[in-house]
């Protein structure tokens, strides 16, 4: 039997580069083989992290070095505006591109990367799985898979989707402000949750957002709203661009013999926000690495905070039924809210003190309204 590894790794995204740039510092001798159906990493990426006290330190332990750091943050909505400043902690950007390139380099010493091999079927006969791929079949004991191919059954909340449209822009006249970042502004949208997204680099240079939390996403709707978004930038010139649909839900994923499930489809996404780079580094940073094996594998499942997914269900109902409540929702939150519970809360690191002020802070009625829900749906 030929193309037989100790361990195989699907996907070369940020949850598997992520775990694989640390597993390689403790197990030893393994063959590791990690598939990539693409065929080269695409600089249409952003990835943002708090960072402060009692959080890992993303950007040491994994040697990333930032795009740019932020101490101030803002949201907007008709009129009202508020601004929190973060110390001690930062909001930090990183390039997606350079990320992952980093974290390649980082894992090629001891993982065989094959790209444009796209996995088209698995089977579990006597032991071990045989991987057929558009080029060739594989076989280990050991997979560890990031595709986000989650089942209807494993959706434990309300299921919406976070859809965005970004374009980094260099304009001909300085109209950003590069100490604070614009975390949401909302616009009118009683269907969806709408808003814009700033992250400035420099008085001229920015990545702008359209982002829409919704349950049936238009993407051609979202465009055109994003280009009315930039014309009022006048002149610029693109330097590029993103977009995406991610799904914001509390995922628990089945457990299959001898198949690890990592990011998306294990539930890494925080529901509430769509963010994953921290919650993944968590998962990382906190495993007792050993070699990967086929009696061990279950004990490196993500394994969630109960009380966060509590809370994020509760958030994801209000959003699915009451849409046009979200922006109330969020800015009574940050207007209300200790900054650094907040930040701490958002980064999956919340204590027991912490989440008390975070739920004294969100709106009673709105967020009765979503518990009944999640009552209901525990019940049914």
């Amino acid at each position: 039997m030929k193309n037989i590894h100790d361990l195989i790794v699907i996907g070369a995204g940020l949850s598997s580069l992520m775990f694989l740039s640390q597993y390689i510092k403790k197990s030893t001798n393994q063959s590791i083989l990690l598939l990539e159906q693409k065929n080269s990493i695409k600089q249409d990426q952003t990835f943002c992290v708090w960072e402060g006290p009692g959080l890992h330190n993303i950007t040491d332990q994994f040697h990333l070095k930032p795009k740019k750091i932020w101490s101030k943050v803002a949201l907007n909505e008709a009129g009202t505006e508020i601004k929190r400043h973060i110390n001690p902690y930062k909001y930090v950007c990183f390039d997606g591109g350079e990320t992952l390139k980093k974290l390649t380099e980082a894992c090629a010493p001891k993982v065989t990367t094959i790209s444009n091999e796209k996995v088209d079927r698995i089977i579990h006969r006597n032991g071990t799985h045989e991987i057929t791929t558009t080029n060739g079949t594989y076989y280990t004991k050991c997979i560890i898979d990031s595709r986000s191919n989650f089942k209807p059954h494993e959706i434990k909340s309300s299921f919406i989707k976070q859809a965005f449209i970004g374009h980094e822009i260099e304009t001909d006249q300085a109209q950003f402000n590069p100490n604070e970042v614009t975390l949401m502004s909302f616009r009118h949208n009683k269907d969806e949750v709408e808003f814009n997204y700033l992250l400035p680099f420099s008085e001229k240079r920015a990545l702008v957002e359209t982002t829409v939390f919704s349950s049936l996403p238009n993407l051609k709707k979202i465009e055109s709203s994003h280009a009315k978004l930039l014309k009022k930038y006048g002149s610029y010139k693109t330097i590029r661009q993103e977009k995406a649909i991610i799904p914001m839900a509390v995922i628990d994923p089945d457990e299959e013999q001898g198949i690890l499930r990592i990011g998306t489809g294990a539930g890494m996404i925080r529901a509430s926000s769509g963010y994953s780079m921290r919650r993944i580094a968590n998962w990382v940073l906190t495993l007792q690495l050993q070699n990967i094996n086929e009696r061990n594998i279950s004990q490196f499942k993500y394994k969630p905070n109960f009380l966060l997914n509590w809370l994020d269900k509760i958030f994801l109902n209000v959003i699915y039924s009451h849409p046009e409540k979200g922006p109330y929702l969020f800015m009574t939150l940050f207007e209300r809210a200790s900054m650094p519970s907040l930040v701490r809360f958002l980064s999956d690191e919340a204590s027991r003190s912490d989440l008390i002020g975070i739920l004294l802070s969100m709106p009673k009625m709105l967020m009765l309204k979503g518990l009944f829900k999640v009552k209901d749906d525990d019940q049914n």
